[in-house]
């Protein structure tokens, strides 16, 4: 899949999102206004994401003669008619806006650095924003907010700001909130205006804060937001299943095998309860987040073996489950996934032998999955599989599968 960045300023740097596509391996283009690069006439990319700068929709060529907002509006036409996908940042998502006919305004008032943000109820039910807290901490630096269009509906709003997050159309958003920024993103943008912020506001944190926030868990919530978009435009655009693409998934996959230091025991079963549970849940129709949830509970759900097999020569499931609850969220800490993601993954992981209680979907077919593989390595009886789908199954595509296996 292709990604192609508008950049404006050389400070304003794409952050998370340019990190997100290169985890996926992506190809990246970038346009660099600063360095007059001319806007691309043309749709080469699945994905256009226009970040944002210091200028405004309004400001002239006359006033910054790199910057050339109508160019920039007729691109982002270009990919809405071609339906493709287009994220637009802080100024981007002003031009978005503009270019479907919506005039940016000034933002009640001012924020920079972190701001509680919350979803809408409209923003609650975009399954785009699956992995989104209701209530979240949004980056921010601006004092413009980018307009309304009749069609367009407001996800993600705040306190400071009425229009952190717009959706206008199946796979265009405007992103005011800078949910991509990193330290060094701050950092860059400090020394662009020497060093200290000469605004107040209710709104607009200390250069020490901003400094100091850890903006990991948005950069995650981010990565998750553009995964699930992304998988929804795959699947709608049959042509993109040539596309060579990473998922998150193949990433826990592979850095899972590569743990297992060549235990084919273990990897073969890691492999085969991924496999169940992934075809349990899709027969399901479970949404996108918590099918990425229980995949990757499904390939590290039994991380703890080997230190059990050390520890206290056994591989005890009550031993597996204490182990490996806390194992798994160290393992998972640099795989993009926000805290809400890990935290289930941990939970799954912790009880993943624990038949009773069962709180959830991705932890009823975690059971299921785990046991097919189970008793068809371990040569359990048809009596003993009959007993289980009777007694504990409860997924329908589950239940189907272990009696096809089963032969039951």
């Amino acid at each position: 899949m292709k990604v192609h960045f508008i950049q404006h300023d050389e400070w304003v740097l794409p952050g998370e999102y340019l990190a997100w596509a290169e985890r996926r391996g992506y190809t990246v283009g970038i346009t660099k206004c600063w360095e007059y690069e001319p806007i691309p006439k043309i749709v080469t990319a699945d994905l256009l994401v226009v970040l944002g700068g210091g200028q405004c929709p309004a400001t002239t060529k006359m006033e910054c003669g790199y910057f050339d907002a109508e160019q920039e509006k007729a691109l982002i036409r270009r990919y809405v008619e071609a339906d493709r996908m287009v994220v637009g940042v802080c100024l981007g998502a002003q031009l978005v806006g503009e270019a479907l006919g919506a005039s940016f305004s000034h933002s009640p008032e001012p924020e920079i650095g972190p701001v509680e943000a919350r979803l809408t109820p409209e923003g609650k039910d975009d399954p785009f924003f699956a992995c989104f807290s209701d209530r979240f901490l949004a980056g921010e630096w601006h004092n413009d907010m980018p307009g309304l269009t009749d069609s367009c509906v407001i996800i993600a709003e705040s306190d400071g700001c009425p229009r952190q997050i717009v959706r206008y159309g199946k796979y265009v958003y405007g992103f005011q909130t800078h949910m991509e920024f990193t330290h060094e993103i701050i950092a860059a943008g400090l020394d662009d205006i020497g060093g200290r912020l000469n605004r107040s506001g209710r709104f607009v944190q200390t250069e020490e804060a901003l400094l100091a926030f850890d903006y990991s868990d948005m950069n995650a919530m981010l990565a998750c937001f553009l995964d699930a978009m992304v998988q929804a435009y795959k699947r709608e655009h049959p042509e993109t299943a040539a596309w060579k693409t990473t998922s998150a998934v193949a990433q826990v996959m592979e850095k899972m095998i590569a743990y297992s230091d060549g235990n084919i025991h273990d990897i073969d079963h890691l492999i085969r309860v991924w496999t169940y549970a992934k075809t349990i849940a899709e027969l399901e129709g479970l949404d996108a987040n918590t099918q990425f949830i229980l995949e990757v509970a499904a390939i590290t759900h039994d991380i703890a073996c080997p230190l059990c097999r050390e520890k206290y020569g056994n591989t005890n499931g009550k031993h597996q489950e204490e182990e490996g609850a806390l194992m798994v969220r160290s393992f998972l800490s640099d795989c993009g996934m926000c805290k809400d993601q890990i935290d289930r993954v941990v939970y799954l992981v912790g009880h993943h032998h624990t038949f009773s209680g069962i709180d959830g979907i991705d932890y009823q077919i975690l059971i299921e999955a785990d046991y097919i593989a189970n008793a068809t390595e371990n040569g359990y009886s048809k009596e003993n599989a009959a007993h289980f789908i009777n007694r504990i199954m409860k997924s329908e595509s589950g239940k189907r599968i272990a009696k096809a296996v089963f032969r039951l």
